[in-house]
């Protein structure tokens, strides 16, 4: 796992990949609509590749259901953690605010457009976000190429969790529920050492990372 300091934060540079909790307990590999669903329902931690498809891994990580981000058995490695909103908000304050701040977190490839503007962004944040969808609450792949969400661990109902959304259309990083139910993809930040991160920037703290 690559890591990127932003302003005073440091954050993982691509989308969590791990197939099991912290203590090696695997998490739930969905495979079809079907299993999604039922993991939903049953309140089953679980994961995908969009469209089940390996090969989106390498770019886009895995999308996670609430359930995984939230067990107690914990998805990430130790010092690290699933970001709150308040997480959120300081990274997107440092950038500029919600208007400017998704254009210096996106990717400057591998976005898509409907029109003849340009859907990248500088990536002046190094944080590289790709456009990797998500799964709606029936087990459905969406956005592909358009969106990038990324869960939060804070609450916004019984049914719904904080979430950050960017999009191709424009340039801002917008906080929107998302159902519990859903598939996201996940960033972590650092918390060890009192939020100091001394480990290289290219320091891979887990070998499923």
């Amino acid at each position: 796992m690559a890591v990127v300091q932003i302003g005073s934060q440091y954050w993982s540079k691509e989308n969590l990949a791990v197939e099991s909790f912290q203590d090696g307990t695997p998490i739930t590999e969905v495979t079809s609509s079907d299993q999604w669903l039922e993991c939903a329902q049953t309140e089953t931690p679980a994961w995908c590749y969009y469209n089940y498809d390996p090969s989106n891994e390498e770019e886009y990580g895995k999308l996670y259901n609430y359930y995984a981000i939230s067990s107690s058995a914990d998805i990430s490695p130790i010092g690290w953690r699933v970001p709150t909103l308040s997480d959120w908000n300081t990274l997107i304050t440092y950038l500029g605010g919600t208007k400017v701040a998704g254009f210096k977190l996106k990717n400057t490839t591998n976005w898509q457009t409907l029109d003849r503007s340009n859907p990248n962004g500088n990536n002046q944040s190094q944080f590289t976000s790709n456009p990797s969808g998500f799964v709606k609450e029936i087990g459905e792949f969406w956005d592909f190429g358009w969106s990038a969400n990324y869960w939060s661990t804070t609450t916004a109902s019984a049914e719904a969790v904080e979430s950050i959304r960017l999009y191709w259309q424009n340039r801002s990083a917008l906080n929107l529920d998302a159902h519990k139910h859903m598939g996201l993809a996940v960033r972590l930040v650092y918390e060890g050492n009192s939020g100091i991160y001394t480990g290289s920037l290219g320091y891979n703290p887990n070998m499923d990372f």
